[in-house]
């Protein structure tokens, strides 16, 4: 962007100032010429451009200037080198011709309205076929032709899939968060160059697939051939303070996050929104002393091949805090594996009792209560095959939102904790969501999304099986044995709701 000062100008001598409208006037001409050397991107666009992963993800809030970078960051490797400035040729991965495709929610308010607009902007016109966008651009095909032979063609997530074919790419370009189906497909474009994918994009389709195969796996060093900008409004120089602040008066914190910083929210409403890392996640105790002396273990188990075999280890203290101590998540297992691992970490947390090593014994093993429906086909259910590999189980309660009031009860009095080993439940507990709800008198029942939930449907069965604490066992005042009955009787009847009344015969 050209800011210039006209009132400093204003104060220089007469010739002077004649000499500088001149050089301004030669520089706006070779500006309009080649707006690529106006181009001067801020701390977070370096970063951006910078990188040469085949997979660069800009996420930034709104105005943080993103598209500007992927659609500036698309230019400099379609037209010719001697097009660029100095500052922007270390930037230059691939050499013309480049072949591009452009992917955008929609033609008419995202296509014609943000990314048209942005490369008329940006793109130098001796470089484009007859020197001008309108004359450059194939409508029919929807194609901008370069002279050098570089193209880019444009698509957006309304068409069909089989649009996403076609011929081979250099780049594809999303400008915000596609369909999981529609980056699938266009993945297999990218095949014969090698090619890349870039994203530019504010998330705010929640906790979706981006977050899931990008986002954190990023945050945990873990994506592969791939880098992410985090982008907040206030990275971005050239924009208003009071319009910001207006802009986002109105927001609730999980827009705010979104808009202004490039966050991944959960838009639907987190089901356990009070679980906090400070509060709820507690440091591993080594084996084989991860269970306090006299503590029951109980194990909930959410049998799946399909998706995933979830089984989490829990045992209570004395002043019935409930603590997850280790966890199962395998995909993909048939029931004799996930008994096998389940025995392993029994054995894991085994005791030393008299020199010989005796594995956990768990109280009871509690079972998702579908899993005593017969397959019509074996004549079998899951919970005989657990029970022919040794682990007998009980079958649990299956109502939802009880169980979920459950666990949200021992969330808020801090009586359900987990130990920092078990990263898939908290992960569980930081994604685990509301499905989305109409606003309307008609609107459905509150219902978890079906997605990351598979440990906490395992939790929620061990805390609705009501799991007792163990007692701590007191020395008791020597009475005579008469006097003993009598008070063992009335406490009896306390427990039962008996009308606490004088008892006849010999304890009157």
């Amino acid at each position: 962007m050209l800011r210039i000062d006209r009132e400093a100008i204003g104060r220089l001598p007469l010739e002077q100032q004649e000499q500088a409208r001149e050089l301004l006037a030669t520089y706006e001409a070779a500006l309009r010429a080649n707006p690529l050397l106006g181009y001067d991107p801020h701390e977070k666009q370096v970063g951006f451009h910078s990188s040469r992963e085949p997979l660069k993800a800009f996420l930034g809030g709104n105005r943080s200037g993103k598209t500007t970078a992927g659609i500036c960051d698309d230019l400099i490797q379609a037209v010719d080198r001697d097009c660029l400035p100095e500052r922007l040729l270390p930037f230059k991965k691939w050499e013309p011709p480049f072949h591009c495709r452009i992917i955008a929610p929609d033609f008419t308010s995202t296509m014609e309205g943000v990314i048209f607009p942005k490369l008329r902007e940006w793109t130098p016109k001796s470089q484009l076929v007859g020197g001008s966008f309108d004359k450059a651009f194939d409508k029919a095909n929807r194609v901008l032709r370069f002279v050098n032979g570089s193209t880019f063609d444009f698509l957006t997530f309304e068409q069909d899939l089989d649009k996403f074919g076609g011929a081979a790419k250099h780049r594809i370009h999303y400008d915000e968060e596609p369909p999981k189906d529609i980056r699938n497909e266009s993945l297999m474009r990218l095949i014969d160059y090698g090619g890349d994918e870039l994203f530019t994009m504010t998330p705010l389709q929640g906790m979706s697939w981006m977050y899931d195969e990008i986002w954190e796996p990023w945050t945990k060093g873990k994506l592969e051939d791939g880098m992410v900008v985090l982008v907040d409004m206030d990275d971005n120089p050239h924009l208003d303070e009071k319009t910001k602040k207006r802009v986002l008066k109105g927001l609730s914190e999980e827009e705010r996050q979104a808009r202004k910083s490039g966050r991944f929210v959960h838009f639907a409403g987190m089901i356990y929104d009070d679980f906090s890392r400070n509060f709820h996640v507690i440091p591993e105790t080594s084996p084989p002393n991860s269970v306090p002396d006299g503590a029951q273990v109980y194990v909930g188990i959410d049998p799946g091949m399909r998706f995933m075999a979830a089984v989490v280890w829990c045992y209570l203290t004395p002043d019935d805090t409930m603590v997850v101590f280790d966890e199962l998540a395998l995909e993909g297992h048939i029931v004799e594996k996930v008994c096998e691992a389940i025995k392993l970490v029994n054995h894991k947390h085994a005791s030393i009792i008299n020199g010989v090593s005796v594995p956990l014994t768990p109280a009871w093993y509690v079972i998702d209560p579908a899993a005593r429906n017969v397959n019509h086909q074996t004549g079998r259910s899951d919970q005989m095959e657990y029970t022919d590999h040794g682990i007998v189980t009980i079958l649990g309660q299956n109502s939802v939102t009880a169980g979920i009031n459950r666990v949200k009860e021992r969330l808020q009095t801090r009586r359900l904790l987990v130990t920092a080993n078990c990263t898939n439940t908290i992960d569980e507990f930081r994604k685990y969501r509301w499905a989305k709800a109409t606003r309307t008198e008609a609107d459905p029942k509150e219902k978890p999304v079906k997605k990351d939930d598979h440990l906490l449907d395992a939790l929620r069965y061990v805390v609705m099986s009501r799991p007792y604490a163990s007692e701590v066992q007191e020395d008791e005042e020597w009475l005579p044995p008469l006097e003993r009955a009598a008070r063992r009787a009335q406490q009896g009847r306390k427990r039962r709701g008996i009308p606490q009344t004088p008892m006849g015969g010999i304890f009157a």
